[in-house]
């Protein structure tokens, strides 16, 4: 369905929304999101996160990326997913750990969505209620929702998909 979405123009926002989704489907008690890679490289901007709270999705968006910024703006800045199991113990979540017990998260998994040409486009994330480490099964929707991610991600970017108004 996401593939089909992708291939029909639909817009980047549903279709990594319906991604979102679908993949929480496969996992009671999990949340994802998918944060996209500013233009300039350097900040993370909301993509999908239908289950997060608005809270939490504001005080994320337009944060920079960096090598002690969650789980996320780390697995950017790294180009390297980045797994913290107990959110309150690990120092990348320091300055958003308020933001995360507020949320009622205590672990979240990070893995960058990358281009085919091996750009960090955004990263897709995981999130429990609990401390844990992801198990098989969430490693492979991981890959799978990372993979259609980038595919939507580089379709809705390349220069075929752009207005003519928006080409340079």
């Amino acid at each position: 369905r996401v593939l089909k979405m992708i291939a029909a123009d639909a817009p980047l926002s549903e279709i990594l929304k319906n991604l979102v989704l679908l993949i929480e489907a496969q996992s009671p008690g999990m949340v994802c999101s998918v944060l996209l890679l500013s233009t300039d490289g350097n900040h993370i901007q909301h993509g999908a996160a239908p289950s997060l709270a608005p809270e939490y999705v504001k005080a994320v968006d337009g944060a920079p990326i960096g090598p002690k910024v969650g789980s996320c703006g780390t697995a950017m800045f790294r180009g390297k997913p980045v797994v913290v199991t107990d959110i309150f113990e690990d120092p990348l979540w320091e300055d958003y750990r308020d933001l995360a017990q507020t949320s009622g998260f205590r672990a979240c998994w990070s893995t960058p969505i990358m281009s085919s040409k091996g750009k960090v486009l955004g990263s897709f994330a995981m999130y429990y209620a609990e401390p844990r480490q992801p198990t098989a099964e969430e490693s492979r929707l991981t890959s799978v929702a990372t993979y259609i991610a980038g595919l939507a991600i580089e379709h809705h970017r390349s220069p075929q998909q752009q207005r003519p108004t928006e080409r340079n």
